[in-house]
C-alpha cells in the first residue's frame, strides 16, 4: 500500500486551492511587465501609515507578535462600540471560517450555502468531511427563501457571503431580516463581509443589528481589501462573548503576526485612505460599465471592487489569452461558471490595459 491509501478519502477528493498566477511569475515566464487583476487586491496599496508603522516595528521581529492581538482587539472594539471579548483576530477572514468549522462541525452535520460562492467555504467543508448543501443562485445571488427551505436539524454553519465572491452580489436588508427570523438556535450564521467597505447600497442590511439582538451570528471583515493589506494576512470576527470564546478554543497561537497587528492598527487610523479607495473604485466600476457595454460584453452589477462578466467564450481560453499579454484575471469555470471571469477594479491605466488585451479576444 502507497502513503495515500492511508489519507483519508475526503482529504484525497480535495483539489487544492489555486489562487491569481503571481505577478512575478507571469513576469519572468513571458519577459513583460505584466498587470495583475485576478486577486480583487487594492490597486492603490496600503495606507503609508501602516507603512510607516511597519518600518518602525521592523527591527523587533525576532518576538513573537502578541498572542490575542490586544491593541488591535481594543482600537477596533472601540470602533465598532463592542466589547473585546466580542473580537476576534485571524490570519485573513478565512482563518477565522477555518476555526468556525473547526470548533462547530462533525460528521454527521451540516453546511449551509450557496452555490456560486467563496471557493473556500467548500474546501473547508472537505476537509471536515462534513455535508455541504449548496442552494442554486438566483440572479447570481444567494437566494435565502430557497435556502430557509434547506435549514435542517443537521445545519450548524450557515455562509452567507455578503457581497458575494466571485459574482459582486448583495443579498439585501428585507430577505435576511425573513432569514435571519427563521434560523435555529443551533446554527450559527456567518455574515461575510470582506468587501462591506466597497458597497453603495440603501438596501444593505446592518449585520450589528443582529449582533445586538443576541442573535447566533458572527460577523466577519478583513484588512486585505479595502485597507490594501492582503500580504499581511489580518482579519476580524465579531460575534457574541461565548461564540468568540468558543472560537478561540480552537485558534491557533500566534495566527496574527506582529507587522500585520501594527499595520492594521495605523490603517484604521487612515481613513482618507479608504476613502480614497472606496471612491477610485466607484469611479473606475462606472468606467468598465461604459466600455464593456459599447463592447457588448454582459456583466453582474457589482457592489465589490471585482466585474464578474461572460466573454462568451470558455474562461480558460480567455484566461490563456490574457496571459499571453500579461493581464492576469480569475476565470470561473471551477465555480461553474464556464464563460465567465472575474476581474478586479484597477487603476485607470490598468483597467485600459485589460480592455485593451479583452478587445484582441472578443473582435
Amino acid at each position: 500500500m502507497s502513503f495515500i491509501d492511508f489519507v483519508p478519502r475526503n482529504i484525497q477528493a480535495i483539489q487544492p486551492y489555486k489562487p491569481g498566477k503571481p505577478i512575478e511569475e507571469v513576469e519572468r515566464e513571458l519577459g513583460i511587465k505584466a498587470v495583475k487583476m485576478a486577486s480583487n487586491e487594492n490597486p492603490l496599496g496600503p495606507s503609508p501609515k501602516a507603512l510607516a508603522a511597519m518600518r518602525n516595528y521592523i527591527e523587533h521581529v525576532e518576538l513573537y507578535p502578541d498572542d490575542t492581538g490586544y491593541y488591535l482587539r481594543q482600537k477596533l472594539a472601540e470602533r465598532l462600540n463592542v466589547s473585546m471579548d466580542e473580537l476576534i483576530l485571524g490570519s485573513g477572514s478565512s482563518d477565522i471560517l477555518a476555526m468556525a468549522f473547526n470548533a462547530m462541525l462533525t460528521a454527521n452535520t451540516e453546511v449551509l450555502t450557496s452555490e456560486g460562492s467563496f471557493i473556500v467555504y467548500y474546501l473547508l467543508g472537505q476537509m471536515k468531511g462534513c455535508d455541504m448543501i449548496r442552494t442554486p443562485m438566483r440572479e447570481f445571488a444567494f437566494d435565502l427563501a430557497g435556502m430557509t427551505e434547506r435549514v435542517s436539524s443537521k445545519t450548524r454553519l450557515v455562509l452567507i457571503a455578503n457581497p458575494n465572491n466571485p459574482t459582486g452580489t448583495i443579498v439585501r436588508r428585507k430577505d435576511l431580516d425573513n432569514f435571519m427570523a427563521k434560523v435555529p438556535d443551533h446554527a450559527l450564521v456567518i455574515l461575510d463581509e470582506a468587501y462591506f467597505e466597497y458597497v453603495h447600497d440603501g438596501e444593505y442590511p446592518d449585520s450589528f443589528k443582529y449582533f445586538r439582538e443576541g442573535k447566533n451570528v458572527l460577523i466577519i471583515r478583513t484588512f486585505s481589501k479595502a485597507y490594501g493589506l492582503a500580504g499581511l494576512r489580518i482579519g476580524y470576527g465579531i460575534g457574541r462573548a461565548d461564540i468568540i470564546d468558543t472560537l478561540q478554543k480552537v485558534r491557533l497561537a500566534f495566527n496574527t503576526g506582529s507587522l500585520g497587528q501594527v499595520a492594521a492598527l495605523a490603517a484604521l487610523d487612515d481613513q482618507p485612505h479608504v476613502q480614497r479607495t472606496v471612491e477610485s473604485n466607484r469611479r473606475e466600476i462606472d468606467f468598465l460599465y461604459r466600455e464593456l457595454s459599447a463592447r457588448g460584453v454582459k456583466y453582474v452589477p457589482t457592489c465589490a471592487n471585482f466585474v464578474f462578466m461572460d466573454t462568451g467564450k470558455p474562461a480558460k481560453d480567455v484566461d490563456a489569452a490574457m496571459l499571453r499579454q500579461g493581464v492576469i484575471i480569475r476565470p470561473m469555470a471551477g465555480w461553474g461558471f464556464p464563460t465567465m471571469i472575474r476581474v478586479s477594479v484597477g487603476t485607470h491605466d490598468q483597467n485600459e490595459r485589460f480592455l485593451k488585451a479583452l478587445d484582441t479576444i472578443i473582435r
